[in-house]
Order: structure tokens, then sequence, then C-alpha cells
């Protein structure tokens, strides 16, 4: 398998092996994450149980049974530069051999040091100071902690639709689905505010968004930080009008708080820019980034100014922010390999060219696309279709996944790498697999 095959299918999907090694699974697991087969029989009457993954190489992936798979998911956007990139994956054996574990904080590696060096000549100018974590979600809770800490005031405005982590701080932000924040509501921080973000399928979007944020800010003076996506990913692959960030960015200037942008899913090359905000030329006060950060380790970083890091202050006995495995020397020995290829082949600009192609050819075939690069979502007509969809497109060997508030969009976030041929063979797929949910429905 070198990562540019087309889908070789060799079972039933899910195949026996998978079957009953997701059996073994439901015996071990927390059932909220291995009931979701059940959910889906019940959605769809289409048994959707988890295929069981043993290699993956470019954009593709095998499982247990031997079959072949495309991944339009990048396997939550983590895999950008492919599966398996042969000089990070070098790097991590040369590391392995070398130091895998140091003490953070304390006593921190090299390559820890050369990681946070790498960060600011990389990331939008001014961004200067780095805490290193291990997902998406502890980057957002370094960022809410840097808010409060330089501002003094613990209250966050966050939008509709915005997705920053199920973590317990992260979560207070989240405005994806009031399903996941329902059961822990009363743990939350309580001085939080939702305002709509801005969508160009809604007339006058724009104003009434930022008329929402400037009324917030106005009327509550508890508030220290503004969050939110440069483009919302899980929430449906939304791209919000061109001016919206530099408004955003605007009014945070103006009311003294701090603007935390979450890039952890379109960072690292996948709208077309090495950051999305870069698109407007807004330079946040802090800077979330996780995901293809570590091109497949668990590493991520909130990236601020100086000014509003400094607040933290010097450091005096115990560290007032810090974690076991803070800045692994694997993890940012893969992040700096990752980050060296990005730059290397300007993938970027690569992303930015294929991404109007890809969207090109989609369009053709009659589809609604919405999103940038290589971040791209098919508008469908509801969650019923989406998640049939999915599944059909499972069955003829390509992973896709619904996205959206409301489950009704494709989201297909491929590696970099996705060759033309697995792309071409997929609209097509895709084609028949819409035509059967319409006719099943």
């Amino acid at each position: 398998m070198d990562g540019t095959s087309l889908p070789q299918l060799c079972t039933a999907i899910p195949g026996p092996r998978s079957i009953a090694y997701v059996e073994r699974l439901a015996r071990t697991e927390c059932p909220a994450i291995t009931a979701r087969r059940a959910r889906r029989v019940d959605e769809t009457g289409v048994p959707q149980d988890p295929i069981v993954w043993t290699e993956a190489r470019g954009a593709n992936v095998a499982d247990v049974d031997g079959n072949i798979y495309v991944d339009l998911t990048s396997a939550f956007g983590v895999c950008g530069l492919g599966h398996g990139h042969p000089a990070v994956v070098a790097a991590a054996h040369r590391q392995i051999d070398r130091l895998i574990h140091a003490m953070g904080d304390v006593y921190p590696s090299d390559v820890k040091i050369e990681l946070c060096d790498r960060l600011v000549e990389i990331t939008p100018p001014g961004l200067e100071r780095s805490i290193l974590g291990l997902s998406g979600s502890s980057s957002v809770e370094s960022a809410l902690k840097t808010a409060a800490v330089y501002t003094g005031k613990p209250g966050v405005v966050y939008f509709a639709g915005g997705y920053h982590g199920l973590s317990i701080g992260a979560l207070a932000v989240q405005g994806y689905k009031d399903s996941f924040r329902a059961p822990f509501v009363e743990m939350l921080n309580p001085g939080v505010y939702r305002v709509i973000y801005p969508t160009p399928a809604l007339q006058d979007a724009l104003d009434a968004s930022l008329d929402a944020l400037r009324w917030v800010l106005t009327h509550h003076d508890d508030v220290g930080g503004v969050i939110l996506e440069p483009i919302q990913g899980r929430g449906g692959n939304v791209v919000p009008p061109t001016g919206f960030l530099s408004a955003v960015r605007a009014l945070c200037d103006e009311f003294g708080v701090v603007m935390i942008l979450d890039e952890i899913y379109t960072g690292f090359g996948r709208t077309g820019r090495m950051f999305a905000c870069e698109e407007e030329g807004v330079v946040p006060d802090v800077l979330c980034v996780g995901k293809a950060m570590g091109g497949g380790f668990p590493i991520s970083a909130a990236i601020g100014t100086a000014q509003v890091m400094d607040a933290w202050g010097d450091s005096h006995g115990e560290a007032l922010h810090t974690q076991t495995f803070l800045g692994n020397p694997l993890g940012c020995a893969m992040a700096l390999a990752a980050i060296d290829e990005l730059v290397r082949e300007d993938w970027p600009a690569q992303v930015a060219a294929r991404g109007a192609q890809f969207s090109e050819r989609l369009r053709r075939r009659g589809f609604d696309v919405r999103g940038r690069g290589l971040m791209l979502g098919v508008e469908l007509t509801d969650a019923r279709t989406a998640l049939d969809v999915t599944a059909t497109c499972r069955q003829n060997g390509y992973l896709v996944l619904p996205c959206g508030v409301d489950g009704d969009v494709l989201g297909l976030t491929p590696p970099f790498v996705v060759t033309d041929e697995q792309f071409d063979a997929f609209g097509d797929v895709l084609e028949n697999a819409v035509e059967k949910a319409r006719h099943a429905g």
C-alpha cells in the first residue's frame, strides 16, 4: 500500500474481523463511545459498526479484514501531509532512539525549545510565546486561562456552531450542540455569552453578528476574551463573510479583550494558507493550534503575543499551569518534521490550488460546495441523507463524515496528497450515493 491506491475491498463492510474486534471493544470501552453503533442503526436502519484500522499510508487506510480505503477525513484533519509521511516517521524513529520523555517545564528537551522557536517563525508576526499541550481542547483551555490572567475577567464570548473540544474547560464555550453541555452545565464557567456566527446564507448576517458581539461587550463588563474559529469546522465548514475577522479584531481592541482564534482544524495549510487568519491579515492575541501540527502525534499549542502571555508572570515555586507530558520530545520532533515539510513543499499554496480544482469538479457534478482549500463541505438536504451517503461511500471504500449543526453537510478534509484519480473516482461514488439516498427517501 503506497497511499495512492483506489479502494480495494475484499469483504463486506464492516468485515467479520472488524465486527469481532468491535464486539470486544464494546465490552471494555465506555458505552458512550462505542454505543454510537446502535444510534446509527436507529437513525438509518443501516448497520455502521466501526471498521478497525491496522495500517495507513498517504491517503489510504487498511482494516483488519484486508480492505483498503481512501480516507477523505485525514483522520479528523490530523494527517494533512498524509498518513505516515516518510519525513515525519523518520524523525520519530530518530527521536525514539534518543529521548522519548523529558520533564516538561522542569527539565525541557532540546526539541521542545526548537519547536517553540519554529512556531514563532511560522505564525503571524507578534505571536511569540507558546504553551504546549496534547490536544486541541487543552490548547483552548490554556488560551481561556491566559485571557483571564491578562484581563482579570473570566467571562468569554463564543459563537453559535463553534466547536472547541469537550474537556470541561473548553465545553463552556462549545456552541455546536447544547446536548454536549447539558449534563455538565453546573460545572461550567457561567460567565459565557453566545452570539451568532455569520453565514453567507443569511442576509445581513455579518452586521447582525457584529452588532450582537458589540452588545455583549457593552453590557457585560466581566468579559475578558472572545473565542472563534476563522472557518467553522465541525459546525459545517462555514466560511464567514470577508471582513468578519478584521471586525472582531477591532472590537476586541476597542473593548480591551483578548481575541482567541481556534485554528486547531484550519491551521497548518488546511485552508490554502499556513493559518486561515492570514486571509485577512488578522493577528489574534492567542492562536490555538493542534491536529495536523504533529503529523499524527497528539500535540497542540496556544501561541500568544508577548504582552498577553507575559501576564502570567514568572513562575514562583510550582508552575501555575503545566502538564506531565508538556512538550513531549517525540511529539516535538514529529511536529518539527511536519512543519519543515509544509514549508519546504509550500503545501499551503498547493492546497489552495487543489482545493479550487476539487471544488470546481464537484460543482460541475451539480453539488453545492462550501469551504476553502481542502476544507470542503457538500451541502445535502438533511441529516438522514448525509448519514446514508456516508454509509454508501464507506461501502464503496471512501471514508467521509457528516458535519454541520444539523448534520446535513458532508465534510471533505482529505490528506493533501490525495491523488486526482482517487478524488475523481470518489466523485462517481458520491453521485451514486446521493442518487441512492434520494430514491430511498
